[in-house]
């Protein structure tokens, strides 16, 4: 009897025992948070690495009609030269600094009463030896602010279409007109009416909107060219000498 009631003791008390060591360490747990907070850190390291661009812009041979080279006279004007501010001064610290981005700008002239086909304006051109890249064109704001369109027309109504070629123009331009009136037929422009086709902008009544501000994605595989174009058509109640502005920004994707 003593035999099993020493047994049964120990049982007991080696039980106590186990439940003594559960309740403190479940009493630490929780009291922990209340003796020290917890750091824990992780590492990551950025470089930043400059290229060149990977898809550019070239002038157009129309911007040279006459043969002088000049691309700041005539009736289209290709000005690759000019940059444009990421604003960022006005964000407060950091940022005090703006940087310069690469911006272009297109003059062209709009006859009245006539259609005018500026046929090569501009060459979207993919410098990289072994990368494929979508590109889509967008009307819309400017980093530094500039709203998409803008104008001081005061009369007058016009259309104009901005054309992309679906063919490589590296080894030469684009031979067909890329006429707005031949959607569906086309065969060495974007063709759909959207997203793929023209970008349009009309002036109604001596205001200018966008009614189609999207065209792509379309590839332009490496190496390879693609051609933008102008179709413009000029009321003959537009007033000389008002001015009209767009502004679209070149976006691309590797494939």
């Amino acid at each position: 009897m003593k035999l099993e009631k020493q047994s049964n003791y120990n049982k007991s008390y080696s039980n106590s025992r186990r439940v003594a060591y559960f309740v403190g360490a479940l009493a630490l747990f929780i009291g922990a948070p209340a003796l020290a907070s917890i750091l824990v850190q992780n590492f990551l390291q950025g470089t930043v690495v400059v290229a060149d661009p990977p898809i550019t812009k070239l002038q157009g041979a129309d911007a040279d009609y006459d043969g002088d080279a000049d691309d700041t006279t005539g009736y289209l004007q290709v000005n690759l030269g000019t940059t444009i501010t990421n604003d960022d001064s006005g964000l407060g610290t950091p940022g005090a600094t703006d940087t310069l981005l690469s911006h272009e700008e297109i003059t062209f002239t709009c006859f009245k009463g006539d259609r005018t086909y500026y046929t090569d304006v501009i060459q979207l051109d993919n410098t990289t030896v072994s990368e494929d890249w979508n590109v889509t064109l967008t009307v819309e704001p400017d980093l530094a602010g500039d709203p998409a369109v803008e104008d001081t027309f005061t009369a007058g109504d016009a259309d104009i279409w901005l054309f992309t070629s679906s063919l490589d123009s590296t080894g030469g331009a684009i031979s067909e007109t890329p006429n707005p009136g031949a959607y569906g037929t086309l065969t060495q422009w974007q063709n759909a009416v959207a997203p793929d086709g023209a970008i349009q902008m009309e002036v109604v009544a001596g205001t200018m909107s966008v009614a189609q501000a999207v065209t792509g994605p379309f590839v332009i595989p490496s190496t390879q060219q693609r051609q933008i174009g102008l179709v413009v058509d000029c009321g003959s109640n537009m007033v000389n000498g008002e001015t009209g502005t767009f502004r679209m920004t070149v976006s691309a994707t590797p494939l």
